[in-house]
């Protein structure tokens, strides 16, 4: 009886986060006049929605198969409890990792060519027309695949460190390298802005 009123109440907040999370974006989405930026949302959420699903879908199976492959560890949490002993997959961060470097790249296509024309395409089963490109500077797609490659060392990393253990003095050094694309990609200006309030003291 407790183990069902549990479970309704789980349902009854998953609804009210539901309702919330979509009634107010659904609001603001229709405030939107401009045509070409309510296509570029729409299309971006339905990209969102695929990845969701899509990561709902893989997680389950990049656990079971790392678990197989004895790539798992236990809840320290938990220690003491049955729940402390049942092995965990570990490296189910691979899947979702995966997923959302896939959007990212759609995300990517959807900036640099034009909404409009690459939804006309899409539609007509890639038989209608071309899609025509954004006038978009080069340099922002060098900067957005410089993101992407410190994301893809980042995510080999991680993944690295439940296969191999990675000691953490060799952990603490790696994300440098992985950050090198962006350095290497940046083309502004830096410096450091000290607030106001602290001006007077560091001058």
């Amino acid at each position: 009886m407790e183990a069902d009123s549990r479970s309704s109440s789980r349902s009854k907040q998953l609804v009210v986060l539901a309702l919330v999370g979509g009634v107010l974006p659904a609001i603001a989405f229709c405030q939107i006049r401009d045509e070409k930026a309510r296509l570029l949302l729409a299309t971006s959420a339905l990209v969102s929605a695929c990845g969701f699903l899509a990561t709902r879908w893989l997680v389950p199976l990049v656990g079971a198969k790392t678990a197989s492959r004895g790539i798992c560890g236990k809840d320290l949490n938990k220690r003491g409890t049955p729940m402390g002993e049942r092995p965990i997959p570990e490296a189910g961060g691979l899947a979702v990792g995966c997923v959302f470097l896939l959007c990212v790249i759609c995300f990517e296509l959807l900036h640099y060519y034009d909404i409009g024309s690459l939804v006309r395409w899409l539609g007509s089963s890639f038989q209608e027309g071309g899609v025509r490109l954004e006038q978009t500077s080069d340099a922002w797609l060098v900067d957005y695949n410089a993101a992407m490659a410190t994301i893809c060392f980042m995510l080999f990393l991680g993944f690295a460190d439940d296969v191999l253990d990675i000691r953490w003095r060799v952990k603490l050094v790696l994300p440098f390298f992985a950050a090198l694309p962006l350095l290497a990609a940046y083309s502004g200006g830096t410096g450091v802005a000290v607030p106001k309030p602290l001006q007077t003291w560091l001058g």
